[in-house]
C-alpha cells in the first residue's frame, strides 16, 4: 500500500512514541531483574501499565479531553509522561539515573517546541518537583547517599536548565517563522486583491469578472444554472469630471458601486468593467428578474446625490441586458449586452433595454 507524503508523518510520530516507551519499559524491567531498580515487581506491574494507559488515553483524546485545545492536551501528555519517567528513574542508583532522566528531558524539549513559554515552565516545574519529592523521600528513609544525590540533583538541574535554554531558542525561531508566514500570507492576500479587485470601488475588476463569467458559462453549459448579464454605463459621466473634477467623479463611481452591490443578491457578482462601465452578473436569473434589478438600480441612481455637485445635477445610468444562451461564447454574450446598452444610449439614455 502506498503512503503519501501527508500520511507518512502521521504514522511516523506514533511509531516513534511507541518505540520510545517500549525501550524505556524494557530498560526499567531489565534493571528490575538485575536488582538495580528499588521497586517491588508487583508494584512495578501495577504502576507501569497505569502510567502507559494514562499516556495512551491522552494521545487518543477521549470525549472529555476533546473539548480542550491542542496545547493543553500536549502539556497534559508531557506532564504525565514525565511523572512516570521520573518516578521510575529516582528508584535507580545515581550513576544510572541520568540515563533514564533523558526521557523527561526529551519531554521538556518536545513541550518547548510546541507550547507557549508558560506551559513549558509548568511542565519543567512538575518534572523538577517529582524528582525533588522522590529524592527527599529516599533520603528520609536512608535509601540513598545524600552527597551523591546532591551531585546527581545538580547535574539534572543543569541539564534541565540547558534544555529550557535550547527550547527558548527554538520558541524564538518558531515565533519568528510564524510571524514571517503571517506576513507572507497577508502580502499574498493583498496581491490577490490587487489582481482581482478594482482599486477605487473594491468591486471585481475586468480580469476577475472575465474568469467568473467563464466559470458561470461552464456551469450553464452543463445545465446547472443559467445567468443574465446587465451592462451598465453612467450617462454623461465625462461632464462630471469636466465640471466638478476627477475627485468628485471618483466619489460618484464609488457611490454607484455601493448602489449596484446593494440591489443584487449575495450569489451575484458586480464588477467595474472599465471607466464608468459596470457589469452585473445575476446567477440563475432570467431577463425578467434582471430587468427588475436594473430598473431598481436606475431608480436609486436618479436619487443619488454626489457631494461636490449642485442640487440640480442628477446622475442616471443606461443598462443593456442579455441572458446567456447555452453554447455561446462569453464575448458574444457581452457583445449582445453592449448592443442593448448602445440602444439604450441612442434612445435617450436613462433606460433599460433587453437584448
Amino acid at each position: 500500500m502506498d503512503i503519501n507524503a501527508q500520511t507518512y508523518p502521521r504514522l511516523v510520530r506514533p511509531a516513534l512514541v511507541i518505540a520510545g516507551l517500549a525501550a524505556f519499559v524494557s530498560l526499567t524491567w531489565s534493571l528490575l531483574q538485575a536488582g538495580e531498580l528499588q521497586m517491588d515487581p508487583v508494584l512495578y506491574w501495577l504502576w507501569v501499565p497505569l502510567w502507559l494507559c494514562g499516556f495512551v488515553a491522552l494521545v487518543l483524546r477521549p470525549v472529555r479531553l476533546a473539548r480542550l485545545d491542542a496545547d493543553t492536551v500536549i502539556m497534559s501528555r508531557m506532564i504525565w509522561c514525565n511523572i512516570g519517567a521520573v518516578s521510575l528513574a529516582i528508584l535507580v542508583p545515581s550513576l544510572l539515573r541520568l540515563l533514564l532522566l533523558a526521557v523527561p528531558l526529551y519531554g521538556v524539549m518536545y513541550a518547548a517546541i510546541h507550547l507557549a513559554r508558560s506551559q513549558v515552565m509548568l511542565v519543567s516545574m512538575v518534572t523538577a518537583s517529582v524528582y525533588l519529592s522522590g529524592v527527599v523521600y529516599l533520603t528520609a528513609v536512608d535509601a540513598v547517599d545524600l552527597n551523591i544525590e546532591v551531585f546527581t540533583g545538580l547535574a539534572f538541574a543543569a541539564l534541565l536548565a540547558g534544555v529550557l535554554l535550547i527550547g527558548t531558542e527554538f520558541q524564538a525561531m518558531r515565533d519568528g517563522l510564524l510571524e514571517r508566514n503571517r506576513g507572507l500570507r497577508d502580502a499574498m492576500e493583498r496581491l490577490q486583491d490587487m489582481a482581482l479587485k478594482d482599486d477605487l470601488t473594491g468591486l471585481h475588476n475586468r480580469r476577475s469578472i472575465t474568469e467568473l463569467l467563464a466559470r458561470q458559462k461552464a456551469l450553464a453549459d452543463r445545465g446547472a444554472q443559467t445567468f443574465t448579464l446587465c451592462y451598465c454605463d453612467l450617462d454623461h459621466f465625462k461632464v462630471v469630471n469636466d465640471r466638478y473634477g476627477h475627485a468628485v467623479g471618483d466619489v460618484a463611481l464609488k457611490q454607484f458601486a455601493e448602489l449596484a452591490s446593494a440591489v443584487v443578491r449575495n450569489v451575484d457578482y458586480v464588477a467595474r468593467f472599465g471607466g464608468e462601465e459596470f457589469l452585473l452578473v445575476l446567477v440563475d436569473a432570467d431577463t425578467g428578474t434582471a430587468n427588475r434589478v436594473a430598473q431598481r438600480l436606475a431608480d436609486h441612481t436618479r436619487q443619488m446625490w454626489i457631494p461636490g455637485t449642485d442640487n440640480a445635477f442628477k446622475m442616471t445610468v443606461s443598462v443593456g441586458i442579455a441572458s446567456y444562451q447555452v453554447g455561446e461564447r462569453v464575448q458574444d454574450l457581452i457583445n449582445r449586452a453592449d448592443e442593448a446598452l448602445y440602444q439604450a444610449k441612442r434612445s435617450g439614455r436613462d433606460r433599460v433595454v433587453l437584448a
